[in-house]
């Protein structure tokens, strides 16, 4: 069964409302027609079973029969990424892995070794990669992305969090730097998670020593250095594991 994203708004009563790129996949690429039936998350935790009505190219929107509705509760804790935005399109795959790995919310974020700023349009793209990885992977929630912000703006943020963590591969606060492992099995239960990881470069010490200060755990994954793409994928599924089930 194909899965669609419908916002909220776009449902009512018992009829679900498709438009944009989700009536050009279903019409399209799917070729889906009348009386077949589809699966419709509106990326608020609502799971529906749907039949589609109408597909007709001459109209702006599709319309699907709302047949059956559930409702799938979020798993604890939130974990939000703080992501160094990395250069070229590394942010697609990390947005892609990290929602298909449970991810809560996204934050692409400005520092001192990433200075690039995305356009709109990118920003765009990287929306509709979240939906389509959501939908992949049978999500009912979709993951938050904000747009891009400064590393100093999303520390002000860090008292929403129980648990934040910074990763630190290579710093002069080595010495207090430990395996996220270790940190995550000495907290209990958290209720969300904030986890920093930097551009291509990391972080600078300055920026280290600031989110200590502010409050942040420092971790490292390992003896090896990762990439910047592969430090988050691996991060968030670390913690992942440990929380959810």
């Amino acid at each position: 069964m194909h899965t669609l994203y419908v916002p909220p708004p776009q449902i009512r009563t018992d009829i679900a409302t498709i438009t944009g790129s989700e009536q050009h996949h279903l019409r399209n690429v799917l070729r889906i027609t009348p009386g077949a039936i589809i699966r419709i998350i509106d990326g608020q935790g609502n799971i529906y079973t749907a039949e589609v009505l109408n597909t007709d190219t001459n109209r702006p929107s599709s319309e699907a029969r709302i047949l059956t509705h559930e409702f799938q509760a979020q798993v604890p804790p939130s974990l939000t990424l703080f992501q160094g935005l990395p250069k070229n399109d590394k942010m697609a795959l990390i947005l892609q892995k990290t929602t298909e790995l449970g991810i809560t919310q996204i934050v692409p974020m400005s520092s001192a070794h990433a200075l690039q700023k995305p356009s709109q349009n990118r920003y765009e793209r990287w929306h509709r990669i979240v939906i389509s990885a959501t939908k992949q992977c049978k999500r009912a929630w979709l993951p938050e992305l904000y747009h891009p912000q400064t590393f100093e703006t999303s520390l002000t943020q860090l008292e929403n969090f129980s648990l934040r963590l910074i990763l630190n591969p290579q710093t002069e606060q080595e010495s207090q730097t430990q395996h996220i492992k270790t940190v995550l099995r000495e907290t209990s239960q958290p209720t969300s998670i904030a986890l920093f990881v930097g551009p291509e470069g990391g972080f600078s010490d300055q920026e280290v020593a600031v989110a200590i200060e502010s409050g942040c755990v420092p971790v490292t994954l390992g003896t090896n250095i990762l990439r910047t793409e592969t430090a988050a994928i691996v991060a968030i599924a670390i913690t992942a594991y440990e929380y959810q089930q």
